[in-house]
């Protein structure tokens, strides 16, 4: 299963060429994932409250086409692999149906600045859900 997070490209976003600055297809994939996990009942804040927070290990981005001020931008974004400790998500950027952007993210899951597994709730949701 993949979420779809639709967004339009703010003016501030761009450079002086009206293309998103790189920087900006990071923000846009933790936009995605905060979205994926509210939409599944199981948003970051309620992760904050058991007292986990996630951690970026690694984040990578394939630029294949500009995207422009006022384009909307769909934000395909699906699990690709957990294990015990951590998780990755692969992220497509696509405008009318136009692939822009390839991106990944990986993570794991802290509790009072140490690793831990991935909690069990989440671990089950994602599993429950065929991610």
């Amino acid at each position: 299963m993949k979420a779809v997070y639709k967004r339009r490209v703010q003016f501030y976003e761009t450079d002086a060429q009206g293309v998103v600055h790189h920087s900006n297809y990071f923000r846009y994939f933790e936009e995605a994932r905060g979205e994926l996990l509210r939409t599944l009942g199981y948003p970051y804040s309620k992760l904050r409250e058991e007292g986990y927070d996630v951690i970026l290990l690694e984040a990578r981005c394939q630029f294949k086409k500009p995207i422009y001020y006022d384009e909307v931008v769909n934000i395909e974004t699906k699990l690709m692999h957990m294990d015990r400790f951590t998780f990755s998500f692969e992220y497509l950027l696509l405008v009318d149906g136009q692939i822009r952007a390839i991106g990944s993210t990986r993570h794991c899951v802290i509790n009072k600045r140490r690793v831990v597994s991935v909690p069990q709730g989440v671990r089950e949701l994602f599993t429950k859900i065929g991610l």
